[in-house]
């Protein structure tokens, strides 16, 4: 059984390998190996809730420039 838990994570590592350094993909994918078994919900929210920040940030420093 031990097998079965650790093949999504060699999955995982594999799918890492093919994503580009710092996307946002790979943060996601990140995130979730590094939850491992436990519940990788807040590790995957905390992810989304940066990316929504620096979108935010990127998206206002032009206007605050105007």
């Amino acid at each position: 059984m031990e097998s079965a838990e650790e093949e999504p994570q060699d999955n995982l590592a594999r799918l890492k390998s093919h994503l580009k350094a710092g996307s946002l993909a790979e943060r996601l994918v990140s995130a979730r190996i590094d939850a491992g078994a436990s519940d990788s919900r807040s590790n995957i929210r905390k992810v989304l809730t940066d990316r929504i920040e620096e979108l935010r940030r990127a998206h206002d420093v032009p206007a605050q420039q105007a």
